[in-house]
């Protein structure tokens, strides 16, 4: 199921804990994220839920509307540092970049995202899953497709 929530509205920590995300831009992180993130420093945090590294890397991609409400999806993906070049047809960029991640052998799927506005950008929250565990991944970037993107590939990492 995939859930899309776009939010600004800060609101306040739950039983004394502290929202790094919060601390950091005065909005805060997703319910489901808060308590897991609850006492985490901003540098702690962004190492977790937004890993640099990992076993895919998002290199590049491009969208093509293609009407009817299909879009094709051109990225290339580092799988441990070896370039792939895929195409992808589908309704959206995430749900292109979920089938890539299946066929390098990373069956993932999205069960919640969450987007907040930081100032000129967009960061966003995603709640995936693979073979039964659970793992939010997190990306700012100026173009909310892209932080989409990014997400999904910071949870893949950490799946």
């Amino acid at each position: 199921m995939n859930l899309m929530h776009r939010e600004s509205a800060p609101s306040s920590s739950h039983a004394g804990q502290i929202d790094p995300f919060e601390q950091r831009f005065g909005v805060s992180l997703p319910v489901g994220l808060r308590g897991e993130a609850g006492s985490m420093s901003w540098d702690m945090f962004d190492q977790i839920y937004s890993p640099r590294n990992g076993h895919f890397r998002l290199d590049h991609f491009r969208i093509h509307q293609i009407g009817s409400g299909k879009t094709v999806f051109e990225a290339t993906i580092r799988q441990d540092g070896e370039p792939h070049t895929m195409t992808a047809m589908s309704s959206g960029p995430i749900g292109a970049l979920t089938g890539m991640l299946y066929d390098l052998g990373c069956n993932i799927e999205i069960h919640g995202l969450h987007q907040r506005p930081v100032g000129d950008r967009t960061a966003t929250f995603l709640l995936a899953e693979r073979d039964e565990r659970q793992a939010w991944g997190m990306s700012i970037a100026a173009d909310p497709v892209e932080s989409s993107l990014r997400a999904v590939i910071a949870a893949a990492n950490r799946l």
